[in-house]
């Protein structure tokens, strides 16, 4: 069988490079072509110095690639995908690790995102892509909207209560990220001289991720407010839900490691959970603890990774039909 070959746009940038380099160590997969806007022209060793020998692959510009690849990584700005996507052929998969096919309701979308959106006609095309809860669809799908890097982490951390019904009342979410999030672009509040030190909260109420995980927890009722965290790589969510009943012992803690037996990217405990445990990998770490009515969920991903190009990786070997793990067999490091 020959290999599948990938294209990755937006290959520049901090998700964009991790993709390419999972899919450069990835043994079924051959990386054809490189988009980019302002690194156009350039070897991929200039922009994405830890790749240097790996592929003498040069950045072409984005509207240039549009053949030769089995499936294509867009790893656009939000706002780009939704342009780029209908020129794509039709018979290629496509992954989109942007917010712009996540939502299914047009007016949600474009509230959050603050624009139109240029290809609503084409979002009933994509399945959302976090694995543990889409797994089934993913096998069949074309097009996949991967799950953002706060909904990732939030979702696998509340699902098992919800989807068991042992949830009651709203559920508040508070949510760390690194400054990696905010892209490979400094902006005012996202530059590492002020990143550095600092820690606020931002977007109260109506950060876009909220109704992703809303959607995706089946319409819950959710409360998520993010902060930016002095770090680079990672999530931190802490989940505050209030139980239907009081549980006997360690029943919530159970009800999580059955909810995730099997799953080779959940790793589930007792306790809080720790980004620097699932730095560099494909891990979600989600840790319990439960008094009474009340659970708190700790979730730790590496926003880069299971929030980001890891994840799609997981969706593309899915949907190819390969071990799911192909790929991502990083092991976190300590440090």
């Amino acid at each position: 069988m020959s290999k599948i070959r990938a294209a990755v746009l937006g290959a520049s940038g901090y998700i964009g490079g991790e993709v390419v380099r999972l899919l450069l160590g990835h043994p079924e997969v051959d990386v054809t072509a490189l988009g980019a806007r302002e690194s156009a022209g350039k070897a991929l060793d200039e922009i994405q110095p830890n790749l240097r020998g790996r592929t003498d692959l040069r950045f072409k510009p984005i509207e240039e690639i549009r053949d030769g690849a089995d499936v294509f990584f867009l790893s656009l700005p939000h706002g780009e995908a939704h342009r780029v996507v209908p020129a794509l052929p039709r018979d290629a998969k496509v992954i989109d690790l942007s917010g712009d096919f996540r939502l299914s309701d047009r007016a949600t979308w474009e509230a959050h995102y603050k624009m139109p959106h240029a290809a609503w006609e084409l979002q009933r095309e994509f399945v959302y892509g976090v694995p543990e809860i889409n797994r089934a669809r993913l096998r069949e799908s074309r097009r996949v909207a991967v799950g953002g890097c706060f909904a990732t982490c939030a979702i696998l951390s509340c699902w098992p209560l919800v989807k068991e019904k042992r949830s009651a009342g709203p559920i508040v979410i508070d949510g760390k990220t690194g400054s990696s999030g905010s892209g490979a672009k400094p902006g005012e509040k996202t530059h590492h001289p002020f990143r550095a030190g600092a820690f606020f909260a931002y977007e109260p109420f109506h950060h876009r991720h909220t109704p992703e995980i809303r959607q995706a927890l089946g319409g819950a009722d959710v409360l998520f407010q993010p902060h930016s965290a002095p770090m680079v790589r990672g999530v931190f969510t802490t989940s505050y839900v209030p139980l239907a009943a009081e549980p006997d012992g360690d029943a919530i803690l159970e009800l999580y490691r059955s909810a995730y037996a099997g799953e080779k990217f959940v790793r589930v405990g007792k306790g809080t959970s720790n980004v620097a445990h699932v730095r560099g990998s494909n891990f979600i770490d989600v840790g319990v603890a439960a008094r009474g009515r009340m659970a708190i969920i700790f979730g730790a991903i590496d926003n880069l990774i299971k929030g980001g190009a890891g994840q799609a990786v997981q969706c593309m070997n899915i949907m190819y039909g390969l071990p799911e793990d192909a790929g991502l067999n990083q092991w976190p490091s300590i440090i």
